[in-house]
């Protein structure tokens, strides 16, 4: 399920991360303990700023590595410490100069934290060298409305993510509310990617729940359903396994009536 709480945490003082166990508030915590030998395979080194996609957090410099409405994928950042939101967080270890700006969010943000440091940038280029998929760099805000009218500063931003629960990345359970308004499309998808597992052409180690959501993903595009995607490579497939299903037929007349499937 989408973690309540995907703030993870690097072990104590972002030196390196052994092994660890969950933590009692649902987010992944690391600890080591400093008599035990820890395999040298096992050592992770921060070396990713605020802004850069990660998967664990004893990959970022500030020791966070989140899952929350600011962006549909995980990113590093740190907490804001000193600086108070609609200001530059302090400069990262061995960085030129400040690189993030505090940011906090409404009560309403749905997932924790609503206060942290947000990737500083002049320009859309900036947010891309940081190798996640950013959609612009603006003035920080919420839902439309400036966070810090009078403060020049843009931050890299995925507002299209904001107001959503964040689907894990990993598992992708909880997608499914994110397409209410697109219900035969979501079935769709959901049709396509059973027959897709049933006939062994999904990978094994794809949740289908990730084949429905990226499905979804390349059938809705910026809200707008498109019917020659949804009709030649979703809806041919589900229609034609779903008559066969049970038969000896359900996977190959598929791929008889619609060509070769790939999985989304």
């Amino acid at each position: 399920m989408v973690r309540p709480i995907a703030l993870l945490w690097c072990c104590a003082a972002l030196s390196g991360c052994g092994s660890g166990s969950g933590g009692q508030d649902g987010s992944d915590t690391q600890t080591a303990d400093a008599g035990d030998a820890t395999p040298e395979s096992d050592v992770c080194t921060p070396f990713k700023i605020v802004g850069q996609p990660c998967d664990d957090p004893c990959e970022c410099l500030g020791g966070m590595c989140v899952l929350n409405e600011y962006a549909p994928f995980r990113f590093c950042t740190r907490p804001c410490e000193a600086a108070t939101p609609g200001t530059p967080c302090a400069p990262e270890p061995g960085a030129e100069g400040f690189t993030a700006f505090c940011v906090q969010f409404p009560s309403e943000f749905l997932v924790p934290p609503d206060t942290f440091c947000a990737p500083l940038c002049n320009a859309a280029i900036d947010c891309a060298k940081l190798g996640a998929p950013w959609e612009t760099c603006e003035p920080p805000h919420w839902k439309g409305n400036a966070l810090y009218p009078s403060v020049p500063d843009s931050v890299c931003m995925a507002a299209s993510a904001q107001g959503h629960m964040p689907v894990d990345p990993d598992t992708c359970e909880g997608w499914e509310p994110l397409y209410d308004l697109f219900p035969e499309e979501r079935l769709g998808c959901l049709g396509f990617c059973e027959y897709l597992a049933a006939c062994q052409v999904l990978d094994p180690g794809t949740p289908k729940a990730c084949c429905a959501f990226h499905c979804m993903g390349n059938v809705v595009v910026e809200g707008v359903v498109d019917e020659v995607t949804f009709k030649q490579q979703v809806r041919c497939f589900f229609d034609n396994f779903q008559a066969f299903q049970g038969t000896a037929l359900a996977c190959s007349k598929p791929e008889e009536a619609c060509g070769k499937p790939e999985a989304p």
